[in-house]
């Protein structure tokens, strides 16, 4: 029984103690808290505070705010260190888990940056706490990403990126125009501008005022060719008129053209400008001389065994294979190439009975597929060109598919290439054993007849 008494009095008293405590407790929850008041936005925004936060003093510097509120302040630090307060007043969320316990206002956590500053909260649980802050943030982890403020030019130095940019702009354009006027070829440039463009291509070296024209050997479509003469070195000189300058610009072009060099491609001397005798403009185009003349010429003076006739086809198929391909070479570049005109006449036979392909005046650089634009008279231009007994079917029946340009014209020079072949072996003995080997005929004679259509 005694044992039982003290029990009842010790619980009883506290019992009491705990009763005293939580009344204090709440008593100071329920205790209204005076804070420093500041809003930007106050004048508008007065009646709405006062209703759901405390009653804003007349002077609207302090608010008495609402029982168990605390007192909070917003500032913001822009990037030259200047510090601009953005709000004061109560803080009423209860189960905030900043607690806001601290009888000073401090910042404690990292600020987050926003637009061009950084904002600094803080709230604290005595009166007036937060008319200022302290700053005590935990000092920054390996990982912890710290805001960068952005390096502000001076006026010197946005001037001086500025002109460094007009002026990469500017190389880049007039890099970008010459590169144009290079691949592409001007009609009206000058002809010092082209020999200027492709002097890596030519021996350059070579005076053609030591040039000679000796003995007229063929006539063609756009001008006459000459055996010449050129510091004692044999040359077949091409002689365009003023009319074909345009013609005579873009064979010149496609000789020159990087990487072009190859045992069955016509190697390019030089090319030149003049006035003819009779005082009109000419135009020369000079390459190595090849003593049997062309193919045609060759094939109708003498007959060939199997060897022979495979190795004048087997030559022009390599120059046109190569002429064909896209090739890279370091920072060179050759695009494929479309003869457009690929006949036994523009097929050139050497001293060791091997062929050479010349006559690039149509022959047009290709750069993958080309969307045909509307109009009929320039699908014609890019299609309908050369030598009609060599044109393939497609040509002749204008429905050659330049949508797939590239594809489309390398076609059509593989079937002039196939005429060429039937020309050779029709003069290889050893295709007519116990017969006498037909006389030369070019293709499709019996139709189109001799002329050099």
């Amino acid at each position: 029984m005694a044992v039982s008494r003290i029990t009842m009095k010790s619980l009883a008293k506290y019992g009491f103690c705990l009763t005293i405590l939580l009344t204090s407790v709440a008593a100071a929850q329920e205790e209204e808290r005076e804070c420093a008041f500041t809003d930007q936005q106050q004048q508008w925004e007065t009646d709405r505070v006062a209703g759901s936060e405390g009653r804003v003093s007349p002077e609207n510097t302090t608010i008495r705010c609402a029982k168990g509120s605390h007192c909070f302040g917003l500032w913001k630090k822009s990037p030259p260190g200047e510090v601009r307060l953005v709000k004061q007043g109560c803080w009423s969320y209860l189960d905030d888990p900043l607690g806001c316990r601290d009888d000073r206002c401090v910042v404690t956590n990292l600020p987050p940056q926003m637009q061009n500053g950084t904002y600094l909260f803080c709230c604290c649980g005595s009166d007036m706490c937060n008319v200022n802050f302290t700053e005590d943030f935990p000092p920054p982890s390996p990982t912890t990403p710290q805001p960068i403020y952005p390096h502000s030019l001076s006026w010197e130095e946005t001037i001086i990126i500025a002109l460094a940019t007009v002026s990469v702009l500017a190389v880049v354009a007039v890099a970008a125009f010459f590169g144009y006027r290079m691949i592409n070829g001007d009609g009206k440039q000058g002809l010092h501008n082209l020999n200027m463009m492709e002097a890596a291509g030519s021996e350059s070296s070579l005076d053609l005022d030591n040039l000679k024209l000796l003995e007229l050997i063929g006539r063609g479509r756009y001008g006459a060719v000459y055996c010449g003469s050129l510091d004692e070195r044999p040359v077949a000189v091409k002689v365009f008129t003023a009319a074909n300058r345009q013609n005579f610009l873009n064979e010149c072009s496609i000789y020159r053209l990087p990487l072009l060099e190859h045992d069955n491609i016509a190697h390019f001397v030089a090319a030149d400008e003049r006035t003819g005798p009779e005082g009109r403009t000419e135009f020369l185009l000079v390459i190595d001389y090849c003593p049997h003349g062309s193919l045609s010429r060759y094939l109708g003076l003498q007959i060939n065994d199997w060897v022979g006739s495979c190795r004048l086809a087997h030559s022009v198929t390599r120059g046109l294979a190569y002429l064909h391909t896209e090739l890279f070479k370091g920072d060179v570049y050759k695009p494929a190439v479309s003869h457009r005109d690929l006949n036994s006449r523009n097929v050139l036979v050497k001293a060791d009975g091997t062929c050479v392909i010349i006559d690039f005046g149509l022959s047009m650089k290709l750069t993958g597929n080309r969307t045909a634009r509307a109009g009929e008279e320039e699908n014609a231009a890019i299609s309908e060109v050369g030598t009609i007994r060599y044109m393939a079917p497609e040509v002749l029946e204008g429905a050659v598919n330049l949508r797939d340009c590239e594809s489309a014209l390398k076609q059509v020079d593989m079937y002039a290439l196939g005429l060429i072949y039937w020309e050779t072996f029709m003069r290889c003995t050893d295709l007519f054993p116990g017969e006498s080997v037909p006389d030369y005929q070019m293709a499709f004679q019996a139709e189109a007849g001799t002329t050099r259509r």
